[in-house]
């Protein structure tokens, strides 16, 4: 033991040496978060370029940096311009601190500068964690692990993978905040929580909560001066002024969105989230706490749904650190305000790690584990739980962390070259002009949002508040914009909403397209340029069968076929196809099967609008077909317009025929 202790010696008199009057430990700290932001900034770049980024929210904050410097206009932003018609973000999160952004954004105005900056200050959290600990732990190389553990810390990727937001910067004010409150600089406290509160206005809830956690902390002190009458005492004053300052500046958000930001009254139900809290049955999410007291069976139903999930959201943001913050709870009470908010919620997001929202908690998971090692006395006893929790983050990040293996293995998260398919839509892309006007989709938009006039069809989650007022949002934009650009591979949702709206319009044309991307131009005349083919395979694992039976053949290509055997008589339907998008194009159908019969056999209808619309017909005859081998038949069929309900099938068949089918391919002729 004592070896140990003149090791720990040596190596602590080793980290407090100085190279250019800086401690070799802040050194290791600084090249720690180089380290962690060159590698977070290469992912998280490599997942925008592959369409894994969207415009909720890396397009928004791209839009709205990008409209300020280049136009002059407010952070103004288009995803949601159908809510906030004002356009400018402030109408929809009061986040001044975007201001501090803006000069940085402004070396290189882009999403990927966005990306790079988060991954920066999720990383610069390190610096006051490292601080806090060494004011705490008295231990330069504990607090190196500390650091260590943060860096490791799956939340902390979590928040860094999903897009960009301002939350990022909450864990470094957080624990800039904190550690200033800890050394009584108040300047630098009250600082760091206008800086939290300039983030996103329900931060102020977070910070009124500091504030009930000075009181708490301090309350023998606290009676001791009330007792005194004393008000001009800091122990009063500290606590009582973050309160105030968190109520004023969350009123103070309230009268600037109604006054200069209001929002769409058709809207207003989706602007506070109402459905995310319908279990519950609250309308405003300011009422959540009176709502679990007056409604205890819902909040208990509430708090029920998706149990395992958030059971799971709870032990991979405490887990790591060992459950070791739970020892000194009364520093997870700032935390207090968004688990009633999140775990009330019947919205996933809101309690797994893979979005912004752990940043509201992440700074305060450390700073209670942080005190549970302050009361650690000896040595030994600390160093054998810093191991501990070692272990349990090294556990933790490889269940857990975006950047995993294991976790990529299960869940797509954007690690990995570009597909074809993704190279096709960058291709695309290069036939819109930089400053020309675009309608698109969700993944796709961020790459488009360097303009003030690029749209993004609403999501579902949206759309469903009020779709009416969207898809009149929607088909208004397409008098405005000059083209149109969907993915049917990525986004089905909002190519259905699309290829609706464009079915009915004679005005846009296809400009190009590749594997089910496609690029719409109004007014356009000219030949559609077909990179890629987009090809539909049906088989008996996605046919719907009406007649007939499903059997195993080994000269079949899938293994099983459709078979009907026509002895048992007729059918007016052996197989349709299920109903799906085909955009505009030249179009060959191949079908191979294997037929037996006399006269007209059976007939294969093409056709859309719910089935009414025949696109094109085949009836297979005696003399068509080749008797009793496996074939390939050809239909040809186009289509002028997008079709939303695309079909594709086998009709009248005839007693006493036998058919066979292994697959049918649509592929559009290039």
């Amino acid at each position: 033991m004592g070896i140990i202790l003149s090791w720990s010696e040596r190596v602590e008199k080793v980290l407090a040496r100085k190279v250019l009057w800086i401690d070799i430990s802040f050194l290791i700290v600084v090249f720690m978060v180089c380290l962690y932001t060159a590698v977070f900034s290469h992912f998280t770049v490599l997942k925008h370029f592959i369409f894994k980024t969207y415009a909720w929210d890396l397009g928004i904050f791209n839009q709205a940096l990008w409209t300020t410097i280049k136009y002059h206009k407010l952070f103004y932003c288009t995803p949601e311009i159908f809510i906030n018609p004002s356009g400018s973000f402030l109408g929809t999160h009061f986040s001044p601190i975007l201001f501090i952004i803006l000069p940085v954004y402004n070396l290189y105005p882009s999403p990927e500068i966005l990306l790079i900056l988060q991954s920066f200050i999720l990383a610069l959290g390190a610096l006051p964690l490292y601080k806090f600990s060494l004011h705490v732990l008295d231990s330069r190389m504990m607090s190196i692990v500390f650091v260590l553990l943060y860096l490791l810390y799956p939340p902390l990727h979590g928040v860094n993978w999903f897009d960009f937001h301002v939350q990022a910067f909450l864990p470094l004010f957080f624990l800039s905040s904190m550690y200033f409150l800890e050394k009584k600089n108040w300047k630098m406290y009250f600082l760091f929580m206008v800086l939290s509160l300039s983030c996103e206005e329900h931060v102020a809830f977070i910070v009124a909560f500091i504030g009930l956690f000075i009181i708490l902390k301090s309350r023998k002190q606290l009676n001791e001066a009330l007792r005194a009458k004393n008000f001009r005492d800091h122990v009063f004053l500290i606590p009582v002024a973050t309160v105030l300052l968190a109520v004023i500046w969350y009123l103070m958000t309230l009268w600037i969105r109604d006054a200069f930001f209001p929002v769409n009254p058709a809207f207003i139900s989706a602007f506070k989230a109402s459905a995310y809290w319908s279990i519950l049955g609250v309308q405003d999410p300011v009422l959540i706490p009176f709502y679990i007291i007056l409604y205890p069976q819902r909040a208990i139903s509430a708090l029920q749904y998706e149990f395992l999930t958030k059971i799971g959201y709870l032990l991979i943001l405490f887990g790591p650190l060992a459950l070791l913050s739970f020892n000194k709870a009364e520093y997870l009470l700032p935390t207090l305000p968004w688990f009633v908010y999140s775990l009330f919620s019947n919205y996933q997001p809101y309690y797994v790690i893979y979005n912004q929202y752990p940043a509201y908690v992440i700074a305060f998971v450390f700073i209670s584990a942080l005190h549970s090692f302050a009361h650690k006395f000896s040595f030994y006893a600390r160093a054998r739980g810093l191991l501990m929790i070692l272990l349990f983050s090294i556990v933790a990040y490889f269940i857990a962390s975006p950047t995993s293996g294991l976790v990529n293995q299960f869940y797509d998260m954007g690690i990995g070259p570009s597909s074809q398919h993704e190279l096709f839509i960058h291709k695309i892309l290069s036939y819109v002009p930089v400053n020309a006007s675009i309608l698109t989709q969700n993944n796709i938009f961020p790459h488009v949002s360097s303009r003030i006039n690029a749209y993004a069809v609403p999501v579902d989650v949206l759309w469903s508040a009020n779709p009416s007022e969207c898809e009149k949002f929607v088909s208004n934009l397409l008098f405005d914009v000059e083209y149109v650009l969907v993915d049917i591979k990525t986004d089905l949702s909002a190519s259905i909403k699309i290829f609706k709206l464009l079915s009915t319009r004679t005005d846009f044309k296809v400009l190009a397209s590749a594997d089910g991307v496609v690029l719409f131009k109004k007014n356009y005349n000219g030949k559609t340029l077909t990179i890629a083919p987009y090809i539909l395979t049906y088989s008996y694992r996605n046919l719907n069968l009406y007649a007939g039976e499903i059997i195993a053949d080994s000269r079949a290509m899938n293994t099983y076929i459709l078979y009907f055997n026509g002895t048992q008589g007729g059918a007016p339907l052996f197989w349709s196809s299920p109903r799906t998008l085909l955009p505009p194009g030249n179009y060959t159908v191949l079908l191979r099967m294997k037929i037996n019969g006399t006269s007209d056999l059976f007939t294969v209808e093409i056709c859309s609008n719910n089935g009414q619309k025949i696109l094109k017909s085949k009836t297979f005859t005696e003399h068509n077909i080749i008797h009793g081998s496996w074939m390939f038949y050809s239909i040809n069929f186009n289509t002028e317009y997008p079709l939303i309900d695309f079909e594709i099938r086998a009709v009248n068949i005839a007693k006493g025929v036998d058919i066979c089918l292994d697959y049918i391919e649509i592929k559009q002729l290039v």
